[in-house]
């Protein structure tokens, strides 16, 4: 198959970095911040401790922090590190996911009347963190491709303060981690780096096509102890992924690697699944989102679907008659496109059956037969014009 190669680029520019004051109540509940997602089982405090981290950064209201301690983390923890200084105040927050998540935690104790009001080290904190929630804000990723939404890339800005060195609590223990990567060895093509936490390390493979490599602290599972290490990178024909690593108090352990950039709270919803772009090549080449979740030993486990919606719909024009099924498994025939149609691809299982749909709205399914069209002797190839054709 002939196909035209999306070459996309990763871009690295920059926003001006602009901060806003704000009182306490604004702070702490932000309109623009990631949701937490709620969680039921909130009701026993000491049940929750001992599964989960009692803090983000346990001494926020009393040290301050620095760049090697948030630069890396990412927007989700951002939040809750922010609040959490207005948490141990008692402050009560009108978002539910804030309220549920801070009344797990032991310390936690409500205080209705408390509006604002901290210290001079709390306010620097919260000040430090919302330069850096700013910063992520501005590098989220967006569209590339207006013909396939899952085509997702970092936008270009600058002053990015991602560092190779680091110190942040990965385990829950309370007690600080030094997290380090540094390069072994430069090829053509490639580096060999080392990700160290402690005294354990582990080597792996990056592509040179990035000038800077760094890893980010995330959390993928808020319920749980463990901060996630991810390194995300891409290749110079533009392939991306994302290879994660999490701390288990003694070694580094990875946790498989997966396609695209995911390494961000807009792939992960805080509750153990993450979604990744790939690639599927079957009617056309386009990207669907695969669900991965964590699994008991805290890898990540691919949780298939059944059908993958394409987004937006491709529009194609047919250029042979073919027959359109009542559904997906059925040999029921719902009615025949002629020639010179237009319909529209909506999606499918990225392997056999795909689900169509006319101008006059008519929704049916199509399906591959040993690379044909079922319902015909024709070639997937050559019976459609505008099919997306990349990768």
């Amino acid at each position: 198959m002939n196909r035209r190669k999306l070459q996309l680029l990763i871009l690295t520019a920059a926003l001006p970095l602009q901060l806003a004051g704000c009182d306490a109540e604004q702070a702490a509940q932000p309109e623009k911040s990631p949701a937490i997602p709620i969680t039921d089982n909130v009701s026993s405090k000491d049940t929750v401790a001992a599964q989960g981290r009692e803090y983000i950064f346990q001494d926020s209201s009393t040290a301050l922090l620095t760049e090697a301690n948030l630069s890396n983390i990412d927007s989700r923890m951002l939040e809750l590190a922010r609040n959490e200084i207005f948490a141990r105040h008692g402050l009560v927050f009108k978002r539910a996911d804030l309220n549920a998540f801070f009344a797990s935690k032991r310390w936690y104790k409500p205080d209705a009347e408390y509006k604002s009001g901290l210290s001079e080290i709390e306010s620097k904190n919260i000040k430090l963190i919302q330069q850096h929630e700013k910063l992520l804000a501005a590098n989220k990723l967006t569209r590339e491709w207006d013909v396939d939404y899952h085509v997702l890339g970092y936008p270009q800005v600058k002053g990015t303060k991602r560092l190779q060195d680091a110190y942040v609590d990965l385990d829950g223990d309370g007690t600080v981690e030094h997290i380090q990567m540094t390069l072994s060895k430069h090829n053509e093509e490639d580096d060999e780096w080392v990700l160290q936490v402690n005294g354990t390390s582990v080597k792996f493979v990056l592509s040179n096509y990035v000038p800077r490599p760094y890893f980010k602290i995330v959390d993928a599972d808020i319920q749980d102890p463990y901060f996630e290490l991810a390194l995300e990178d891409v290749n110079i024909s533009a392939q991306r992924y994302t290879n994660y690593y999490y701390y288990n108090g003694k070694k580094l352990i990875s946790m498989g690697a997966l396609d695209g950039h995911t390494g961000n709270a807009q792939a992960m919803d805080g509750q153990g699944v993450t979604v990744s772009p790939r690639q599927a090549y079957d009617f056309q080449c386009w990207f669907y989102l695969e669900k991965y979740k964590l699994d008991s030993n805290h890898l990540w486990k691919e949780a298939p679907a059944d059908f993958y919606p394409m987004e937006p719909p491709t529009p194609w024009v047919a250029k042979v008659r073919f027959p359109m099924y009542q559904t997906s498994g059925s040999q029921e025939i719902l009615k025949w496109v002629e020639p010179g149609e237009t319909v529209y691809f909506l999606g499918g299982d990225t392997e056999k059956y795909g689900k169509i749909k006319t101008k006059s709205g008519a929704t049916g399914w199509i399906r591959l037969e040993n690379d044909k069209l079922s319902g015909t002797d024709t070639d997937i190839n050559d019976c459609f014009d505008g099919r997306l054709l990349y990768g």
